[in-house]
């Protein structure tokens, strides 16, 4: 992976915000601790990887924390990701409904 800077700290309650509505709809991906930093691209099912991606990031909430990595908003329909720049990485399919946030969890090892 390459490095963008420093990591970003925890996200707080409430601190998200996510512009849904119509045909567009948001992704949660939840993974382990041990994926904190890790890169996961995403691709609209069949097309080709573009590199757009994002952090997997520490989630703080109210009874204690989660990691995930929150795409959005994106348009109805199939999607795929991958870890970036890691041949061979595992590929997680979902479907993104409009005006809905679609929850998918990755597998840990």
């Amino acid at each position: 992976m390459h490095a963008h800077g420093a990591q970003a700290a925890p996200s707080a309650p409430g601190s998200v915000v996510v512009d849904i509505g119509g045909g567009r709809g948001a992704a949660v991906i939840f993974t382990g601790a041990d994926l904190d930093g890790a890169e996961i691209e995403i691709r609209e099912g069949g097309s080709a990887w573009d590199g757009t991606h994002v952090g997997v990031r520490e989630r703080l909430l109210g009874g204690g924390s989660c990691w995930a990595a929150l795409f959005g908003p994106l348009s109805e329909g199939d999607y795929e990701a991958r870890l970036k720049d890691r041949p061979g990485s595992f590929v997680l399919t979902f479907s993104v409904v409009g005006g809905k946030v679609t929850k998918a969890g990755w597998p840990t090892p």
